[in-house]
């Protein structure tokens, strides 16, 4: 769904509990998209009522809300229900155990919201507008955001990734389980599971749906907008 192939007017929804910490990401979300609709929750309850009746394309999902019900409650929540939503976790906790229980759970990326150089903060929420996976530095293990071999980014056909299986590749990294996915592309659940899963860690040479979002973030790579008829060709 990379953001500068989106025809229509792009809706962001912004989930932190502290309003000077929604202001301050609307206005950077604003620089890079300055037509988006733009949509600010501050509990559970506000979040899952929005993502009820907007078709949210980005939800910035702050983990540590003060209630019961955290932002992963609301990545679960978007999950379940199947949305195609761009979900990135933010916190102010870089542990890596926290940002894999993140992306296990169907994150598309996680950015610490303490980051010290707000040219990286900027350069992880553009990462994750753009449609690319951003994760800490740590966690794709580079002394540097995640951009590339070189700063670079990597393109999906140079790889060996064309067809079908672009498109779920553009599914897993917006976390969708194989049900979801086949039923999205009208394909047995069996045919996503034992066909283009494991085409896809063979390509990218991992073992789990986590370790192949880390690839992916580790080497910059943008997914293109799902357009139907240019992936219609099997492989």
């Amino acid at each position: 769904m990379g953001i500068a192939a989106m025809a229509s007017t792009i809706k962001i929804l912004i989930l932190d509990d502290q309003g000077l910490v929604r202001a301050g990401m609307r206005e950077l979300i604003r620089i890079s998209e300055p037509n988006a609709n733009i949509f600010e929750a501050s509990s559970y309850e506000e979040a899952v009522a929005l993502l009820a009746v907007e078709t949210i394309d980005f939800a910035f999902l702050d983990y540590d809300l003060k209630s019961v019900k955290t932002g992963l409650d609301v990545l679960k929540h978007i999950r379940e229900s199947e949305l195609e939503t761009y979900a990135i976790m933010l916190s102010g906790r870089c542990e890596r155990e926290l940002a894999m229980e993140c992306i296990s759970a169907g994150a598309c990326g996680y950015i610490n919201k303490d980051m010290s150089d707000d040219e990286v903060f900027r350069d992880a929420l553009n990462t994750a507008l753009r449609g690319g996976i951003f994760m800490p530095a740590a966690l794709v293990g580079r002394a540097e955001s995640s951009k590339g071999a070189a700063g670079s980014e990597i393109s999906l056909s140079a790889m060996g990734v064309s067809g079908r299986c672009v498109e779920v590749l553009s599914y897993i990294c917006q976390g969708l389980p194989n049900k979801a996915i086949a039923k999205k592309m009208n394909v047995e659940e069996g045919t996503i599971r034992k066909d283009y899963v494991p085409k896809l860690f063979r390509i990218f040479k991992v073992a789990r749906r986590t370790e192949l979002l880390i690839e992916v973030a580790r080497l910059g790579i943008q997914l293109p907008t799902l357009d139907k008829s240019s992936l219609a060709s099997a492989d």
